[in-house]
């Protein structure tokens, strides 16, 4: 391993006086023609398993998507080992190393270094395939590709949209076990990024992990690398689209309670409006998350926002119901109190309630127009009492209690679900 660094960090010094004209010019397609003869890319480099190191750098991450759990990331992946069977300095002593072209790159042994995780994954061709190798005096192969991967992403949406993803790229010799390529992350820049932020509509990257494992398989065991990427969810998207539409659903609700109790169809107009609102926007919200079996924090606030629409019209049957059996007393003390007068006067059974009938819609018409008065030929009864046991005082209590109710109780909800779900951090299993 000391043999790659050094030939990477050194390069091949040639002797001071050897050094001649015709080396420096020779080409390199020339020592590449004569490090390949008796060359077999099928036989390890080493008898001993071949040390090989890695490192990326992520050149930018351009989509993560919820639905169907991916991430897509372009980066470079390097291979570097040492196969001593290309070293050169015995050849041409003044080249510091050798460039080839990517169609070189076949004929060589290679860790084949992939990633196992992955969707899909290509190499950039713009225009020809992004392959770099090189080659050091002391045998040193560097190998590196420019590739665009879809991976997939951890995503635990107990915490929709206040959560944080992992994405997670796992890199493993494809054709060969632990017992002829091990594989290390290379020390001084295992993993990096070309900038620190990279502008995602949704998404901010707040850290990058990375690691190495052993993975059992049939065929033996494997060196696995990995490197996971950790993204915190934007949530001012959801702020304004749904959160404070919900809010003002919920405060439309409340208006009901400072209406009159009368006012039926004007309050049932406003509790059922601000349902239907509620529900349209949880339904968009649901077509853009995937189908979780366990309660997301999104479903936790807009069922309790229906919740509390749910219940202010319960609120309204209250009162509604309350002024029903209101109005029932009422006629019956009516009709009761005509029949006493007319009793007193002694008219007859069909008369009586003939008059009866006319007195309790004139009374009634009396009660709901204040300015109608009676005929002047029919004598006008005394006021009774019930006029005073119409105000009903009960419907107008309840109203005033849910006033203030209802707004503390959605304050306390409020504290609680924010303060759990801003402080509570997303657990990935």
């Amino acid at each position: 391993m000391e043999m790659v660094v050094i030939g990477l960090t050194h390069v091949a010094q040639g002797s001071d006086t050897t050094c001649q004209i015709h080396q420096n010019e020779t080409k390199a397609q020339d020592l590449a023609q004569v490090l390949m003869n008796n060359y077999s890319r099928n036989a390890l480099p080493e008898p001993n398993p071949v040390n090989v190191l890695v490192e990326i750098t992520i050149q930018d991450i351009s989509d993560i998507s919820a639905i169907t759990g991916t991430f897509v990331i372009d980066f470079w992946i390097s291979a570097i080992w040492l196969d001593s069977r290309l070293q050169f300095s015995h050849i041409d002593p003044c080249r510091k190393n050798l460039s080839l072209d990517h169609d070189m790159e076949p004929k060589l042994w290679s860790p084949n270094v992939c990633i196992v995780n992955s969707k899909a994954t290509k190499v950039h061709d713009s225009p020809k395939p992004n392959i770099l190798l090189m080659i050091f005096p002391n045998g040193t192969t560097w190998l590196n590709y420019r590739i665009r991967s879809e991976a997939p992403c951890i995503m635990n949406l107990r915490s929709f949209p206040l959560d944080f993803i992992k994405c997670s790229l796992i890199l493993e010799s494809y054709s060969f076990n632990a017992a002829e390529v091990t594989l290390q992350w290379l020390e001084w820049s295992p993993v990096s990024t070309v900038k620190a932020d990279f502008n995602l509509p949704d998404f901010r990257m707040t850290n990058i992990t990375y690691g190495s494992i052993t993975e059992m398989y049939t065929a033996g065991i494997w060196n696995r690398l990995y490197v996971d990427i950790h993204f915190e969810r934007l949530y001012g998207f959801y702020i304004l689209q749904m959160y404070m539409p919900t809010y003002i659903s919920v405060f439309i609700s409340w208006i009901a309670f400072w209406m009159d109790t009368r006012a039926l169809p004007a309050r049932i107009t406003l509790s059922v409006s601000s349902l239907m609102a509620l529900t349209f926007q949880f339904g968009n919200i649901v077509k853009s998350l995937p189908r979780a079996s366990y309660v997301k924090a999104i479903d936790i606030w807009m069922f309790s926002c229906v919740g509390f629409i749910f219940f202010s019209l319960v609120e309204l049957a209250i009162v509604a119901y309350n002024d029903k059996m209101e109005d029932q007393r009422l006629r019956e003390y009516r009709m009761t109190s005509l029949g006493h007068i007319f009793q007193q006067n002694g008219n007859g059974p069909e008369r009586t309630s003939s008059l009866m009938h006319r007195r309790s819609t004139q009374l009634l018409m009396m009660d709901q127009r204040p300015h109608i008065k009676l005929s002047e030929d029919s004598p006008a009864p005394s006021p009774p009492p019930f006029r005073k046991l119409r105000r009903n005082d009960l419907g107008a209590s309840i109203d005033r209690v849910a006033s203030m109710g209802f707004p503390a109780a959605f304050a306390i909800f409020n504290m609680v679900y924010w303060t759990y779900y801003l402080t509570t951090p997303t657990t990935f299993q």
